[in-house]
C-alpha cells in the first residue's frame, strides 16, 4: 500500500504502545441508545460488553505492495450474511476477481457480476458491463480446469458463465433453472474441487418456503462443466425441516482445497456448523461449531434472554492436512415476545477463531454466554476486536448508534472477518472493524484489520491496518474477501470502499461511487508484525535477535519490569519446533538468551518468547 512519508510520520503517533489493558465502551457512549426496525419498541440499548483481549499490539501495515481499484459500483450490498469467493488465486500469479457491480440507481437495472483479471503484471480496464447477459447478482468465482467459472443469480434461475482460459476469451452463459416452480434459485455460493478443479459444486437458497422450510439449501454438482447435474437440487441430511426452520439468504460459505469441499453454514439465530466432504461431494459429514442454544429460534414461538451468538458474518478455509478453520464475529440478540422482530445489540464486539483441532465449542456454564468475547479469549478463541487506539483503555465512539442499525445489518462493532491458510500454516484474517480515529463528525469510519496465525492457528501475531494509505483517510471500507490460495509469497485481498459510512442498500446514505480494491500482501512482511516498536508488551521486551542473519549463535535480550516465568521456541515455517529453552524463572532487568544456530538448516524461523501468559514472536534468518 503506497503511503506518503508526512502521512506515515502523522499516523504513527498513535501507533506506538497501544494500550493491552482491558478496553470498554465509553461513558459518554453508555448513556446512549438506538433502536432498530427489528427492534421491540422502547427497549434500550445495552453497551458492548467489556472484555479482556488476547495479548497482542495493533500495529500499522508497511510497504506490502501495490494497492489497486479494479471495478467500481453504486450497488454496494455484496451479501445480505456471509460473503462468498470473490477472488481465486492461480499458482502462476494470476487473480481473478469479480463483484456484484451496478451504476444505474435505483434499480440498477445493469446489475451483474463485474470482473477484472491480473495478468502477472497488471489489472486489466475497469469493468464497463457485466458479463451476463441478464441483470444478476452476488457472483462467486473459481478456477475449472486450465480456465474459470462465475456463478450468480438472476430473476429465474442461477446464470453460469465459463470458458476455458482464465483472463481470456468469451465467456459461454447458461441458466441453471433449478427444480422447478415455487423454487428460484437464489444466492447462489459456488466452489470447484478435485485434482484440476474439474467438479462444479453449487449450494442456493430456494427462496420462497420449500420441503417445509421457510427457505431452504439445495446442493448441486456437476463433473462435466455443467452439462449434467448429480446430485441435482438435494437437500442435504442435517440442513432440513427436521433441523431448522430456515436457511437465510447467504448464511452459508464454500471453501475447496483437492477433494476436500467445506460449506459453512450459520447466523445470528442457527448453529454455526460445517458440511464437509473428502471426497468431492460424493459422502458429507456435518461438524458441529456451536450449537444455537435455542433450536428453531426463527419459527417466531421462542422467548429469550440476551444472548451471545454470531453477528451473521464468518468464513471458513481449508489447510493442506484437509482441516477447516473458521473465524466469525459476535453479537448479541433478545426475543422478548413471541410473534414479535428480535432485539440486537450492536455495540458488542470481537472476532473468534476455530478449527477442527478444537471440537465442538464447549458449552459454558450459562449456555447464553458460550459465544461471549469474554468466554472465547478464555478458550483462546479470540482473535479480533475494535483497536484501542488512543491507549486510553477504551474504546471511544463517535458514533451514538444510529449508523448500526439500519435495516437487517445485525453485525457487531468487529465483523465480516474472511480467513486463508497457506500450505506452510500461515493464517492471514482481515476483518472489518470500527476505526476509533476516524470520523466524520457523526460517525466512525469502518476500516479493514488483518492477523497472522502461525503453526496451523497456534503462534498469534499482531493486529495492522491494511488500510491506513492516505486515499483512505475519509473511506468506508467492507466486504473484505482474501483468497483461499497465496501464490508467490502473498496473500491477495480485495475490498469495498466509498466516501460515505454506511451501506446506500441499507439506506445509510445517497448513491455514490464505492471503489473495489485490490491489494497483494507479503507474507514475509505479515508474520513479521508482532508489536510495536520495542516489541514492548506490559512491561516485557524482546529485542530483534543479533546477528541476524546468522550461521552460528545469536543472543535475544529480554527484559522484564517484574519477575517473570520465560521461555523460548523456534519453530520452522512448517511449525515444526527445532530448538528450545526450558521455562526459567527470570527476576526483574534484562536478560539475555541464547540461540545455537550452527545446527539450523539454512532459511526463515520463528522464536516466541513466551513470558508469563504473553507471546512475542520475530522472525530470524539463517544463512
Amino acid at each position: 500500500m503506497k503511503k506518503l512519508l508526512l502521512l506515515t510520520l502523522v499516523m504513527s503517533i498513535g501507533l506506538i504502545g497501544y494500550s493491552q489493558s482491558r478496553p470498554v465502551i465509553s461513558k459518554e457512549l453508555q448513556k446512549k441508545f438506538a433502536t432498530t426496525d427489528r427492534k421491540i419498541p422502547g427497549e434500550p440499548v445495552i453497551p458492548m460488553e467489556n472484555f479482556k483481549p488476547v495479548a497482542a499490539p495493533y500495529k500499522s501495515a508497511e510497504l506490502f505492495g501495490t494497492e489497486t481499484v479494479i471495478a467500481e459500483t453504486k450497488y454496494d450490498l455484496q451479501s445480505n450474511n456471509l460473503l462468498g469467493n470473490r477472488i481465486w488465486a492461480w499458482d502462476d500469479g494470476t487473480v481473478s476477481a469479480v463483484i456484484t457491480r451496478g451504476l444505474l440507481d435505483p434499480d440498477f437495472p445493469d446489475r451483474g457480476t463485474g470482473y477484472n483479471y491480473f495478468d502477472g503484471s497488471s489489472w486489466g480496464a475497469m469493468p464497463t458491463q457485466r458479463i451476463e447477459s441478464m441483470r444478476c447478482g452476488f457472483p462467486s468465482i473459481a478456477a475449472w480446469g486450465a480456465g474459470e467459472i462465475n456463478v450468480a443469480h438472476n430473476a429465474a434461475g442461477l446464470t453460469i458463465n465459463k470458458r476455458a482460459a482464465k483472463g481470456t476469451g468469451a465467456w459461454t452463459e447458461a441458466t441453471y433453472p433449478g427444480p422447478g416452480a415455487p423454487v428460484s434459485p437464489t444466492w447462489p455460493r459456488m466452489i470447484t474441487s478435485g485434482e484440476n478443479n474439474e467438479v462444479i459444486h453449487v449450494f442456493y437458497n430456494s427462496y420462497v418456503a420449500y420441503e417445509g422450510q421457510t427457505t431452504a439449501l439445495l446442493y448441486s454438482r456437476s463433473v462435466d462443466g455443467g452439462a449434467t447435474w448429480d446430485p441435482k437440487d438435494v437437500i442435504l441430511d442435517g440442513l432440513g425441516a427436521d433441523y431448522y426452520t430456515e436457511i437465510d439468504a447467504d448464511a452459508y460459505v464454500l471453501a475447496s482445497s483437492g477433494n476436500t469441499v467445506a460449506l459453512l453454514s450459520g447466523n445470528a439465530t442457527t448453529d454455526l456448523f460445517i458440511m464437509k466432504s473428502v471426497d468431492n461431494g460424493d459422502n458429507w459429514e456435518k461438524i458441529m461449531i456451536w450449537e444455537h442454544p435455542y433450536p428453531f429460534w426463527t419459527d417466531n414461538t421462542i422467548t429469550t434472554d440476551t444472548l451471545r451468538t454470531m453477528d451473521n458474518s464468518a468464513d471458513v478455509a481449508i489447510d493442506v492436512n484437509g482441516m477447516c478453520h473458521v473465524v466469525f464475529g459476535i453479537t448479541r440478540i433478545l426475543h422478548e415476545a413471541v410473534g414479535a422482530g428480535y432485539s440486537y445489540f450492536f455495540f458488542t464486539d470481537g472476532i473468534g477463531y476455530w478449527n477442527e483441532g478444537m471440537g465442538q465449542i464447549p458449552e459454558a456454564d450459562n449456555p447464553h454466554y458460550t459465544m461471549s468475547a469474554e468466554y472465547l479469549d478464555e478458550l483462546g478463541m479470540l482473535v479480533g476486536w475494535v483497536p484501542d487506539l488512543n491507549g486510553n483503555g477504551e474504546i471511544d465512539l463517535y458514533d451514538d448508534g444510529a449508523s448500526f442499525v439500519s435495516n437487517g445489518r445485525q453485525h457487531g462493532l468487529s465483523t465480516m472477518p474472511s480467513i486463508s491458510i497457506d500450505e506452510n500454516g500461515v493464517i492471514l484474517i482481515v476483518y472489518v472493524t470500527v476505526q476509533e480515529d476516524a470520523n466524520n463528525t457523526i460517525t466512525n469510519y469502518r476500516r479493514i484489520w488483518g492477523r497472522t496465525l502461525k503453526n496451523f492457528g497456534s503462534i498469534w501475531g499482531g493486529l495492522f491496518n491494511l488500510t491506513d494509505d492516505i486515499v483512505h483517510i475519509f473511506d468506508e471500507c467492507l466486504w473484505p474477501v482474501v483468497a483461499k490460495n497465496s501464490p508467490n509469497n502473498q496473500f491477495h485481498v480485495v475490498y469495498q470502499a466509498d466516501q460515505y459510512p454506511g451501506t446506500y442498500l441499507w439506506a445509510d446514505h445517497d448513491p455514490t461511487i464505492n471503489s473495489f480494491y485490490h491489494s497483494a500482501l507479503n507474507k514475509d512482511e505479515l508474520v513479521g508484525i508482532t508489536n510495536p516498536s520495542g516489541n514492548n508488551i506490559s512491561g516485557v521486551t524482546v529485542s530483534q535477535n543479533a546477528p541476524n542473519p546468522t550461521n552460528a549463535t545469536t543472543n535475544i535480550v529480554v527484559s522484564v519490569k517484574t519477575a517473570t516465568q520465560v521461555s523460548l521456541q523456534v519453530c520452522n515455517l512448517t511449525g515444526q519446533r527445532v530448538f528450545e529453552i526450558p521455562a526459567q524463572n527470570l527476576t526483574a532487568g534484562k536478560h539475555s538468551l541464547t540461540i545455537d544456530a550452527s545446527v539450523l538448516a539454512p532459511g526463515v524461523y520463528f522464536y516466541t518468547v513466551t513470558a508469563g501468559t504473553q507471546n512475542i514472536t520475530n522472525k530470524m534468518i539463517v544463512e
